[in-house]
C-alpha cells in the first residue's frame, strides 16, 4: 500500500479528503499541457507562419481544422479504447503522441506539413479531453459541473499564461523552436503526475461517488443505461450531438481567428491582440468554473444559457475598435467560452449514466470536434472571400440560437432516476 492509498482513500486511517479531488487536479495538469497549450498556441502561430510563408487566413487555420477533424475520428474509437484498457494507458500513448508531435513543428516547411502536423496534433490531444471527461465523470455526480469545470480549466489556464511565456521565445527561437521547448511540460510533468496520482474509478480505492447514496456499481444499473446502441437512437442522443456540433463550430470559428482580427482587420497590433486573447482565456477560468456550477444547479436549462452567451460573444466583436470596447469583448468572450467542453460530459453523464460514459462521450467529442474543425476553415474561407469577418460573425450568432434550440428535446434521464430512486 502506498503513500496515496494509505492518507487519502481512507484505507487505513479517515481520509483527508475526497480523492476525487485529487483525479481532478492531475486531470487538469494533463489537460493544460497536452491540449490546452497545443490548442491555444496556434492562434498566435498564425501570423508568423503568413509573414513567412505568405499563406492567407484560411492557409494557416487549416492546421486548427485538421486537428479537430483527426481528433473528431479518433474520437469515435478513443471511448472504446478506455472502455478496455483504461485511462492510463491511453494518457501514455497521447501523451506521446502529442509530445512528439509538437517537436516535429521544427520540420514545417510546406502547406501539407500543416496537415500531417495537425491530424498527429488531433488525435493524440482529443484522445486526451476524453480521457479527462470520463476519469472525473466516473469520480462525481452530485457537483460533476463544478469537478469538470476545474478539470477543464487547463485551456483557459494555458491560454492565460501562455502569451506571456510564448511571445520572448518566438522572439528568440522563432516559431518551431518556441513549440517544441513547450512539449516539455508534457514529458517531465504531466504525463509521470497523472501515472502516479491517478485512479480509473471509486470502486478501484473502495469509496462511493460524489454524491451518490448507495449504487456503487455501474453493472447494477437498469437495461436501459447499459445499451450504447439504443442510447445512439434516441431524440436526447440526436439533440445534444446537433447541439454540441453547432456550438463547437461557433466557438472555434470565433477563437482561431480572435488574434489575427484583433491585430490586423481592428488595426490594434499584435500586442495588444495578444494581450486581449490572454485576458479573454483568463476570464474563461472564471467562466468554466461559474458554468460548471450553474449546470449543477439547474442542468440543461444552465448549458442552454451557456450557448447563449457565446453568440453573445460574437456580437460584441462587431463594436471592437478601441481599449474600452476590447474589454467589454474580452469579457463576453472570456466567460462564455468558458462553458465550452464542460458541456458533453455533463450532458452526457446526466442523459445517459456512468456505465457507457467513455462511449457517449467519446462519441459526442467526436461531433464537437467536427464543429471545432469546420468552424475555423469555413470563417477563414468567408474572410478570404468577402475581405473581412462580418458575414461569417452573423453566421456563428445564428448557429449559436441554433445550438441553444436543440437542447430543448434533451431529456436527463439518468439523472432523474437518481432522484426517484432518492439517491441524491
Amino acid at each position: 500500500m502506498n503513500f496515496i492509498d494509505t492518507y487519502f482513500t481512507g484505507k487505513e486511517r479517515p481520509a483527508l479528503f475526497y480523492y476525487g479531488w485529487m483525479v481532478v487536479l492531475v486531470s487538469f495538469v494533463c489537460h493544460m499541457f497536452i491540449f490546452g497549450i497545443p490548442t491555444v498556441m496556434l492562434p498566435l502561430l498564425y501570423g508568423p507562419m503568413s509573414d513567412q510563408f505568405g499563406w492567407s487566413r484560411s492557409d494557416v487555420t487549416i492546421l486548427a481544422s485538421t486537428k479537430f477533424l483527426s481528433g473528431a475520428i479518433a474520437a469515435f474509437f478513443v471511448g472504446q479504447f478506455i472502455q478496455r484498457f483504461g485511462t492510463k494507458l491511453t494518457t501514455l500513448i497521447t501523451s506521446i503522441i502529442v509530445g512528439l508531435t509538437m517537436i516535429s513543428f521544427i520540420f514545417i516547411t510546406e502547406l501539407w506539413h500543416l496537415v500531417v502536423i495537425g491530424a498527429f496534433l488531433g488525435l493524440g490531444s482529443i484522445s486526451l479531453v476524453i480521457t479527462v471527461k470520463v476519469i472525473v465523470s466516473r469520480w462525481f455526480h452530485g457537483r460533476i459541473g463544478l469537478a469538470l469545470g476545474f478539470a477543464l480549466l487547463g485551456t483557459s489556464a494555458a491560454g492565460a499564461t501562455l502569451t506571456f511565456v510564448m511571445e520572448p521565445l518566438l522572439i528568440k527561437y522563432g516559431w518551431r523552436i518556441t513549440v517544441a521547448i513547450l512539449s516539455a511540460g508534457i514529458w517531465f510533468f504531466a504525463l509521470p503526475l497523472f501515472l502516479f496520482i491517478a485512479r480509473e474509478s471509486p470502486d478501484d480505492i473502495g469509496v462511493k461517488t460524489e454524491g451518490i447514496k448507495n449504487i456503487t456499481n455501474d453493472k447494477n444499473l437498469p437495461a436501459e443505461f447499459l445499451n450504447f446502441a439504443k442510447a445512439v437512437k434516441g431524440k436526447t442522443f440526436i439533440a445534444i450531438g446537433i447541439g454540441v456540433f453547432l456550438i463547437g463550430f461557433v466557438d472555434q470559428g470565433m477563437l482561431q481567428h480572435t488574434v489575427e482580427y484583433i491585430d490586423k482587420d481592428v488595426g490594434l497590433g499584435r500586442d495588444t491582440a495578444r494581450w486581449a486573447f490572454s485576458l479573454i482565456m483568463t476570464i474563461s477560468i472564471l467562466g468554466k468554473v461559474c458554468f460548471g456550477w450553474l449546470f449543477d444547479k439547474i442542468a440543461v436549462k444552465g448549458v442552454m444559457i451557456c450557448y447563449l452567451s457565446i453568440g453573445l460573444g460574437v456580437i460584441f466583436a462587431f463594436p471592437v475598435g478601441g481599449i474600452e470596447t476590447l474589454i467589454a469583448f474580452c469579457v463576453a468572450r472570456g466567460i462564455s467560452h468558458g462553458g465550452t467542453v464542460v458541456d458533453v460530459p455533463y450532458l452526457c453523464r446526466q442523459a445517459f449514466g456512468p456505465a457507457i460514459l467513455p462511449r457517449t462521450v467519446g462519441t459526442m467529442t467526436m461531433i464537437l470536434s467536427a464543429g471545432f474543425a469546420a468552424g475555423p476553415y469555413v470563417t477563414g474561407m468567408m474572410y478570404d472571400h468577402s475581405g473581412n469577418y462580418d458575414s461569417a460573425f452573423y453566421l456563428l450568432i445564428a448557429l449559436s440560437l441554433a445550438a441553444t434550440v436543440s437542447l430543448f428535446f434533451v431529456r436527463t434521464t439518468y439523472r432523474d432516476w437518481l432522484q426517484k430512486q432518492g439517491e441524491y
